[in-house]
């Protein structure tokens, strides 16, 4: 079968994200917060695969934030994980994040053609250049200043990259890696490789996902919505004046409820009521300080959106309010949306009771056929 994410014919490729964490995406202290559990992970990635959404998505996390709810401090291991739920699906494009500081090249490319081969082809890699010091602490490396860590990154993905295609062994002197006789097999399955995602979200950031990326993970500053739709088309021009092609995906934080004003106040009563100020100040002061994406000015007024859903893009309302704000994004260049909510079993079958119907009326989506 094709990778769905490539060749899906939907315009707007739908994801699940973060339920390899505890607490998915939301920084809160209700009580119905992700708890994660192996069984929960599996009956939520088979929901998911069998409404057709496109991509299974695990955050690679190490290490909790602290407060009350140690945000993300349990984790699943994400290349494991993604093995594991490729064997129990059959149509989701299943990620794996993998951290380029603390897992070799030649070690990555092998357990990915794995995973690749447990999907059949579904496989895709969202790297990650490193930002979070206290968890690589924990591995005894020290990331490399802010701009460096992307040259590292490229290196790293560039012997991947000859790993995955290369069928003759190869000796490698960079600057970062060096090896004699590198070789691996098997080779993934897909042809010349599988799809790659990328976060970055500075300037440097953004040239790197543009050169060496097929998907750019991207996060909207939400400033207006001519600010973000010139974000987008910035992204996509990067990779365009390189002759290649770019998707851009967001992540997307959803409370969907009968009425907006239910679902407002469900969004203020976990965020605002219930938000760990704690955990989202200790985040705050971590990605400000060693990841150089955003400016305090934007972190603070961010606070909200990090603990509503990791700095998502907030679709709240009815179901109908969300299918409008699902079409805006989609006008704006949006190509894919990687979905977090606080309940994730009971709110994406929510989801694709409600929301997934609309969004085929609304030509955003075609009805699921099943296996390809």
């Amino acid at each position: 079968m094709n990778n769905p994410l490539l060749d899906s014919p939907n315009r707007v490729k739908l994801g699940v994200m973060a339920f390899n964490c505890s607490h998915g995406s939301t920084v809160t202290n209700v009580d119905e917060a992700w708890a994660m559990n192996w069984d929960d992970n599996m009956a939520l990635a088979r929901m998911a695969d069998a409404a057709g959404m496109e991509a299974l998505l695990p955050v690679g996390r190490w290490k909790g934030y602290g407060g009350q709810s140690n945000f993300n401090h349990r984790t699943y291991e994400t290349l494991t994980w993604a093995a594991a739920i490729a064997a129990v699906t059959s149509y989701s494009t299943i990620f794996a994040t993998v951290h380029a500081p603390v897992t070799h090249p030649v070690a990555a490319a092998k357990m990915a053609a794995t995973v690749d081969h447990v999907a059949g082809g579904r496989f895709a890699l969202n790297l990650v250049a490193g930002w979070y010091q206290d968890e690589f602490d924990m591995f005894g490396v020290q990331l490399h200043p802010h701009e460096e860590r992307y040259d590292y990154a490229a290196e790293w993905l560039t012997l991947v990259k000859r790993l995955w295609q290369e069928t003759a062994e190869f000796d490698f002197d960079g600057k970062y890696f060096q090896g004699k006789g590198l070789w691996s097999e098997p080779k993934p399955l897909q042809s010349p490789r599988p799809p790659i995602m990328n976060a970055g979200s500075s300037v440097t950031g953004h040239a790197f996902s543009a050169q060496h990326a097929d998907m750019n993970f991207a996060m909207l500053r939400q400033l207006d919505e001519a600010s973000d739709r010139a974000q987008i088309a910035q992204l996509k021009k990067l990779a365009v004046d390189l002759g290649r092609t770019s998707q851009c995906c967001i992540h997307v934080y959803v409370v969907c409820r009968e009425t907006e004003t239910e679902a407002r106040d469900y969004l203020h009563r976990y965020v605002v009521e219930q938000g760990d100020d704690v955990a989202v100040n200790n985040m705050i002061e971590i990605f400000g300080s060693q990841s150089a994406t955003l400016s305090d000015e934007v972190l603070e007024a961010f606070k909200f959106h990090f603990k509503a859903g990791f700095g998502g893009y907030p679709l709240v309302g009815t179901a109908e309010q969300i299918v409008a704000g699902i079409e805006r994004l989609s006008n704006m260049g949006v190509d894919g949306l990687l979905i977090s909510w606080v309940d994730y079993l009971g709110e994406c079958q929510q989801w694709i009771d409600d929301v997934l119907p609309l969004m085929e009326q609304a030509g955003l989506r075609e009805p699921h056929k099943g296996d390809s």
